[in-house]
């Protein structure tokens, strides 16, 4: 009977070592992503409650997530959510700056900051009908497939499409409460607008040399600190040096304790020690971001005009109203990640980058500073990753579906000047110079067996003419004057 007793003692050790763990570290994760999410899609997004808890926090994530409660109060504009009454944490809406994830006692002081932001006029885009020799029944079918179900379960949960040809909308599509003016989250989407607003800055003098190291206050003040010679571009490419576990499978690791745990995301990242010399390792890092994120606001005068970056130097020069960076509790942009905006405006992004950072007649980025951003930074694997954009799309298998999704030896490969904004659950933006086209995706996609974006962009691009060097210049220069659309 001895035997017995020891199993059920060692039973009963692993249960509190469980529930344990799941206090410790599990349930601060989990009431911080759900109350983060559920408070951006209600209050950014417009999406119901229910629907912002069923798909957005618990489709396809782990059933941990069902044992945390959330409390929506739509008069203060907050979601608070926690475990069993323990490890609440409190996300807070404000106008201009989306939701902020902060603990309950910090949520009056945030509600009482928040930058006066003087209003964006809107740019709509053009819309054109395909021109003549473009399959329309193609590419209507293409983008029929990919807002499909591949199962009766929903897994693919496309909600937005926009494909842009010579500056133009020429097709776009949205899910079942989702429209034009939806802002959607880009995840690390942010990180390529992120890069955009550092060249905006650039160009108004703001920003040194992308050479010159970036000052970080932790470090500058450490006597012989290695980290103070790290550089804007080797945190641009991704080879900074600085330590940082992206694995979002993890409870504990870095990218989510500064997402949903840690009151500063930018704090966090420029904690992390060197682990390789700066700019001899490529590694993909929200962290960096976030680095970048920190020596931005070190060169404002003010929180005011630090937080006032996105607005000002890319989205009232593009009309990009409905679009928001979302802030730390500490105030500090996370520029890794929380950025909404609506397809179009997403589209918008990549039709700038398209057409070398000149928007309206207007070089808003210096010169040269797209083509650094779509080089191969120099020890990235197999040229995949250039300054805050990709290069190449990950490879996805054949999947059984039709054209919209699944590959196959058929499927027409992707161009190869192509360049990317990619974020989690399957958000691509897809600047394509050689066809003159820019594609959006968006969705909640949590397996990779749902929907598979080479397939669609390339079947997409295949309908499409090559175009000579200067078209996109000549044929997109004017995206301001439109129809009555609000993007």
């Amino acid at each position: 009977m001895a035997w017995l007793k020891a199993i059920f003692i060692g039973l009963l050790l692993l249960v509190v070592v469980a529930i344990s763990g799941f206090f410790i570290w599990l349930a601060p994760v989990g009431a911080g992503y759900t109350a983060k999410v559920m408070c951006s899609r209600i209050f950014v997004s417009g999406l119901s409650s229910e629907r912002a808890l069923n798909e957005d926090v618990l489709s396809d994530n782990t059933s941990l997530l069902s044992l945390i409660t959330a409390n929506i109060d739509l008069r203060h504009q907050t979601v608070s959510a926690h475990a069993f009454g323990f490890r609440t944490r409190v996300a807070v809406y404000r106008p201009n700056m989306g939701c902020t994830l902060t603990d309950p006692d910090q949520v009056a002081a945030l509600q009482n900051t928040s930058p006066v932001l003087r209003p964006i006029a809107p740019q709509p885009l053009m819309t054109a009908a395909l021109p003549p020799g473009i399959d329309k029944r193609k590419l209507n079918n293409i983008i029929a497939d990919a807002m499909d179900e591949p199962t009766t379960t929903p897994s693919r949960r496309t909600r937005a499409i926009v494909v842009l040809y010579k500056g133009r909308v020429v097709a776009e599509r949205y899910g079942d409460g989702i429209s034009v003016d939806t802002p959607l989250p880009g995840w690390s989407m942010t990180k390529s607008a992120f890069s955009a607003i550092l060249g905006r800055m650039r160009m108004n003098g703001m920003l040194p040399p992308l050479n010159y190291p970036v000052s970080i206050n932790e470090w500058d003040t450490e006597p012989d600190d290695p980290r103070i010679k790290i550089t804007y571009d080797e945190l641009l490419q991704m080879s900074s040096g600085l330590e940082f576990n992206e694995s979002y499978w993890n409870p504990v690791s870095d990218v989510v304790q500064m997402l949903f745990v840690a009151p500063s995301a930018a704090g966090l990242a420029v904690s992390k020690p060197l682990t390789s010399t700066p700019g001899t390792e490529w590694r993909y890092s929200s962290g960096t971001t976030n680095v970048l994120s920190a020596a931005m606001r070190n060169l404002t005068i003010s929180m005011q005009q630090y937080q006032s970056l996105p607005a000002e130097l890319l989205f009232r020069p593009l009309g990009m109203r409905h679009a928001v960076v979302e802030t730390d509790s500490d105030g500090y942009l996370v520029g890794s990640t929380f950025m909404h905006a609506t397809a179009r405006e997403w589209a918008k992004l990549g039709q700038f980058y398209l057409q070398d950072g000149v928007w309206n007649n207007t070089r808003l980025l210096p010169e040269g500073w797209v083509a650094h951003a779509t080089t191969p930074a120099p020890h990235a694997p197999n040229g995949s990753y250039g300054a805050h954009w990709w290069l190449k799309m990950p490879s996805y298998g054949d999947n059984g579906s039709s054209s919209g999704s699944g590959a196959s030896p058929a499927t027409p490969p992707i161009p190869e000047d192509a360049f990317f904004a990619l974020g989690r659950d399957g958000q691509s933006l897809s600047v394509i110079p050689s066809k003159d086209l820019v594609i959006v995706r968006l969705g909640l996609t949590r397996s990779n067996k749902a929907f598979n974006p080479s397939a669609f962009i390339g079947n997409i691009a295949s309908l499409f003419p090559l175009q000579g060097p200067n078209a996109a210049a000549s044929d997109a220069s004017d995206t301001s004057t439109a129809t009555n659309d609000t993007n």
